[in-house]
């Protein structure tokens, strides 16, 4: 799941803060390590010192509160956890978190925290290139095709060299994430067979997850409820 988190930032822990970005410290070691701090990276800060990012989490999934795990390391460089609340409605949600459109189509508001704190372009840009977060990548809506055969053609009659990235299950059907040397673009939609299975291991791409389980795990946390949540 993505969240849209608001965060209070206290001014005597600025730089606390940035220094926490800009050392990489912050979170270091916790599994959410490079999620969060790509996250914060590209978060906004307005002009109450809220500070606003959409962050990718599993917490509820696991049977946790959303963002249960985070929010203790959170704590520690802002005042107060304002609200968390889900990205995208439950009832709208299809489970394909880590290409989830929200996370590219959410306009935060005020500007940016980076700048706010004096991290530098060129600093941010270095330190960028360690953290990978698949749901930040812009896709070509244009290129964007769906089902099996769509699948086929990409991958028997291409006359360019396509670069496989990433591959998963959803609730609508597997999905393919491919690059052609000048935009990420997918392939969404696809029905699980053999086939295709077969077809995305040949270009190196594993599916570890099934329709079915995906089903199951939005069955067991996000479909009980329409509602957005919020831990505050």
């Amino acid at each position: 799941m993505r969240y849209y988190i608001k965060c209070k930032l206290n001014p005597t822990q600025r730089q606390q803060l940035r220094e926490g970005i800009k050392s990489m410290s912050l979170a270091k070691g916790k599994i959410f390590y490079e999620g969060m701090q790509t996250a914060l990276r590209e978060g906004t800060i307005d002009d109450n010192d809220i500070v606003h990012f959409v962050e990718i989490c599993y917490c509820l999934e696991g049977g946790l509160y959303p963002m249960a795990m985070e929010i203790p390391t959170l704590k520690e460089y802002f005042d107060n956890i304002v609200e968390v609340k889900d990205a995208r409605l439950r009832d709208q949600c299809t489970m394909e978190c880590e290409f989830c459109d929200r996370t590219r189509s959410i306009k935060l508001p005020g500007k940016s925290l980076s700048d706010e704190l004096d991290i530098t372009k060129e600093e941010s840009r270095k330190n960028d290139n360690k953290f990978v977060d698949i749901g930040r990548l812009k896709l070509n809506r244009r290129k964007q095709q769906e089902g099996i055969e769509s699948l086929r053609n990409l991958l028997y009659n291409s006359n360019y060299n396509i670069k496989p990235v990433f591959a998963g299950a959803a609730i609508s059907g597997l999905f393919a994430i491919f690059y052609d040397g000048e935009d990420f673009f997918r392939i969404k939609n696809i029905s699980e067979s053999e086939e295709a299975r077969k077809l995305l291991e040949g270009v190196g791409l594993d599916v570890y997850d099934t329709i079915s389980s995906i089903k199951q795990a939005a069955r067991n946390s996000l479909a009980k409820s329409d509602k957005r949540s919020n831990v505050v």
